[in-house]
């Protein structure tokens, strides 16, 4: 066996598995009703976008497009494509173990950089019709970014294998700033005009990237590590789905010994009741779980964007709705799987007391979410106010 077939038999049943994990979760009145739909609508606004520029991107500064980009960059990792059983099996043909891994490497590569192209080309009407950009500039502003996503591809890598998380917070912060400072002296060369010097800086992101990745593929040194990596690569979606579900939500586990809030359990509410005692056993739940939080949030920040974003009033009104009745929804299924899956809590579930404690604390959490989605659009549309140009 070769380690191009070998290669290419992985990726197929990589490919198979996370189709098998869309087919999970995207049956056919999924497909029918909202990705049909949602590709049909994403098609017609994209088309009115080389039409017209819309409102909301009028007054956007291209250095926030930019920013964009920038932290577009820092998403990709590698694929390496080693198993379990590779330590003991294939290891030993180290010629066959290498081409593999060096396929897998080049493979990655080129996948994000055809995403980072796709990004560009979602973009694409506002860069020609809103900033006027020639095409030689479009492709030096893709050059230098598929440079600089593979060059923090190669730092991901050896950011990842350091073992103490607040050093690797620290680091990945500093570098991530330090990086931005670089980006914004390209881009105030790339704006002026002055496209050399990107060309060059990208292609000394793109020698250095190049130089380190095949230095590192001599190496089988880090041999569990990529195990890891790669199966951390094989099931982010899944991880994804049981973020955004919550009839498939894992309890996230912790290794304090207290929590971060209320460590002490403090009463939130002074007066005691059966009502209240259960509203505070959720709302802690709530606040202590991190995949709840961020599931809120998620839904917010989403709709947001959506609302915001997505030109056409009656799309707008559409998105509302969804918003109220997902988030409704949602909070809803998370009191009965916080409440209701324990047993001292669940024998509660058929008194009036447990219906009523129910039905004031997902109202206050709605009430709150849809007081933050305003604040959110509110704050959103200030900052792209505070951008605009009379001449827009």
């Amino acid at each position: 066996m070769k380690s191009n077939s070998l290669f290419l038999r992985r990726l197929i049943n990589s490919w198979s598995y996370q189709l098998g994990i869309f087919r999970s979760i995207a049956d056919w009145t999924i497909m029918v009703y909202l990705i049909v739909p949602g590709t049909v609508i994403f098609g017609m606004i994209y088309r009115s976008w080389w039409l017209e520029t819309p409102e909301w991107m009028a007054g956007l500064p291209l250095f926030l497009l930019f920013f964009l980009f920038y932290i577009f960059s820092w998403m990709g990792n590698f694929r390496p494509f080693v198993l379990e059983a590779d330590k003991v099996f294939l290891v030993k043909n180290k010629t066959l173990f290498m081409g593999m891994r060096k396929c897998g490497f080049v493979y990655s590569l080129f996948f994000q950089a055809i995403g980072t192209a796709a990004m560009i080309a979602v973009f694409l009407p506002f860069l020609k019709n809103r900033y006027l950009l020639e095409w030689n500039q479009i492709a030096v502003f893709l050059l230098f970014f598929i440079s600089l996503k593979w060059s923090i591809m190669i730092v991901s890598y050896f950011l990842k294998r350091i073992e103490g998380k607040l050093k690797r917070y620290v680091i990945t912060f500093a570098l991530f700033v330090l990086l931005s400072w670089f980006s914004q002296l390209v881009y105030s060369l790339w704006s002026i005009g002055a496209e050399f010097p990107v060309i060059i800086a990208s292609a000394l992101l793109l020698s250095g990237a190049l130089i380190k990745a095949s230095r590192l593929l001599k190496k089988i040194s880090a041999l569990e590590f990529e195990v890891m990596l790669e199966q951390e690569e094989k099931t982010k979606y899944i991880k994804w789905i049981f973020m955004m579900a919550p009839d498939l939500e894992k309890p996230v586990v912790s290794m304090r010994t207290k929590p971060l809030l209320f460590r002490n359990s403090r009463r939130i509410f002074n007066k005691r009741t059966p009502i209240t005692g259960l509203a505070e056993l959720f709302l802690k739940i709530f606040i202590r779980n991190p995949s709840f939080i961020f599931s809120y949030f998620q839904i917010i920040s989403v709709s947001a964007a959506g609302i915001l974003l997505i030109p056409p009033l009656w799309i707008k009104v559409i998105v509302s709705g969804v918003f109220l009745f997902l988030m409704y929804s949602w909070l809803s299924l998370t009191w009965d799987k916080a409440i209701m899956s324990h047993p001292f809590t669940k024998k509660y579930g058929e008194k009036d007391f447990y219906f009523t404690a129910r039905n004031r604390t997902v109202l206050a959490l709605f009430l709150l979410a849809i007081l933050l989605l305003g604040l959110v659009l509110s704050a959103s549309t200030l900052i792209l106010a505070r951008f605009s140009f009379p001449d827009a």
